[in-house]
């Protein structure tokens, strides 16, 4: 995954709003990976993921004059996603074939049988988070969002985002309490 900095995004967030195709390629490379990633942790299926995050990307740039140059672009970027995560999940379950989420993770040999439980009991606990409290959990922790760009992302007060995260920590606690021993 590609790395960029903020200045840099900065920089070609301003090109995309006078719809400079460069620089949507580069920020879509640099991106995509990362909004790729977050739309799978909602459905689960690697192809309706890969559909999402086009249509992210898409929406992205068909609504590029909107983005204010005064908020975050990565914000209105994940707010997309997550909409369209959200709204394909109302309409269609999240399922996870664990069994074949298993079998890959135990054909690794070095990987010690109780990490294949405790990643399984760890991915079955954040799926029964509650929506907004899992989409929290999921950019703070595995995006590496601050609570404010959260709140941002998904139209939330800071102190909301602080008590989604304090209750999806403690319920993973409760949930894996006997991994954490």
């Amino acid at each position: 995954m590609t790395k960029i900095n903020n200045d840099r995004i900065i920089f070609l967030l301003d090109k995309i709003r006078a719809k400079d195709e460069a620089a949507f390629k580069e920020f879509f490379f640099v991106m995509q990976p990362q909004i790729y990633y977050y739309i799978f942790k909602f459905v689960y299926n690697r192809a309706t993921a890969e559909d999402l995050t086009q249509e992210t990307f898409i929406k992205f740039w068909l609504n590029a004059d909107k983005i204010d140059p005064n908020r975050s672009g990565k914000a209105y970027l994940y707010r997309i996603a997550h909409n369209l995560s959200i709204n394909y999940s109302k309409r269609k379950p999240a399922t996870t074939d664990y069994e074949s989420e298993e079998a890959s993770l135990q054909k690794e040999k070095d990987s010690p049988l109780e990490y294949v439980f405790l990643l399984d009991d760890y991915q079955k606990a954040v799926n029964t988070l509650p929506e907004r409290c899992r989409a929290v959990f999921m950019l703070c922790r595995f995006d590496g969002f601050e609570y404010a760009e959260i709140a941002e992302i998904l139209g939330l007060s800071i102190q909301t985002v602080k008590n989604q995260m304090s209750k999806a920590l403690a319920v993973l606690r409760k949930r894996l309490h006997t991994h954490l021993n």
